[in-house]
């Protein structure tokens, strides 16, 4: 009698000491990525873009449209499980709606899976087919997904100007300003203005790559 007893002590101590072991592999794995995520570059003015592609949230590769000529692409780029990244949700949908009536095009940019992207974006009313998710690691790398958001303007190839970050009203007011909307800012950076600004990752201005844990 006392020997299975024995042996079920024994399995279930095992057994505990195993989940402490993936417990500490994986804070050692977040560690490691926060760490990898401080030295990733922030993506800047006068980056150059090529051959971007990610996948449509039905499942296609397709590349991703720069405009030519005089047009101009927004490119915002974010993370579903991202704090900062939802607290510039309500400006980017203001923003959007401002830009479509102008024909400037906007093209969303999630990091992260197709189904928790396309939950996000029904929840926030963005138009799925303005949506792309997890993009290879060439578009990964040139967009700087490693932090996010950043919201950024595109001319041909070149990246013209990055908003990096949670947005604060001085930001807003910038971004709106650059297209010739000066009074819109004020319901977008409302709600900034008693809130401390919170980033997604190691800090203010990032996340994580592919999530906010």
């Amino acid at each position: 009698m006392l020997r299975p007893k024995f042996e079920k002590t024994i399995a279930t101590l095992l057994w505990i000491a195993a989940l402490g072991v993936l417990a500490e592999n994986v804070a050692l794995f977040r560690e490691n990525r926060r760490l990898l995520e401080l030295a990733a570059p922030q993506i800047a003015a006068g980056a150059q873009l090529q051959m971007l592609s990610a996948l449509t949230l039905d499942g296609r590769v397709e590349p991703v449209n720069l405009p030519s000529g005089e047009s101009k692409l927004l490119i915002i780029t974010f993370s579903p499980g991202c704090p900062a990244c939802r607290a510039n949700q309500e400006g980017w949908t203001n923003l959007a709606s401002l830009l479509k009536a102008k024909g400037v095009r906007v093209l969303w940019v999630s990091r992260d899976r197709i189904d928790v992207t396309r939950e996000y974006c029904l929840k926030h009313g963005i138009p799925l087919i303005d949506v792309v998710a997890d993009p290879p690691y060439r578009t990964y790398l040139q967009l700087g997904l490693a932090r996010v958001p950043n919201t950024m303007l595109v001319s041909g190839g070149t990246v013209e100007k990055v908003w990096a970050g949670r947005m604060d009203p001085a930001g807003w007011n910038s971004m709106f300003a650059n297209f010739g909307e000066r009074g819109a800012a004020t319901s977008a950076a409302r709600k900034e203005i008693d809130g401390k600004p919170t980033g997604c990752g190691p800090g203010s201005t990032e996340a994580p790559a592919k999530s906010c844990k």
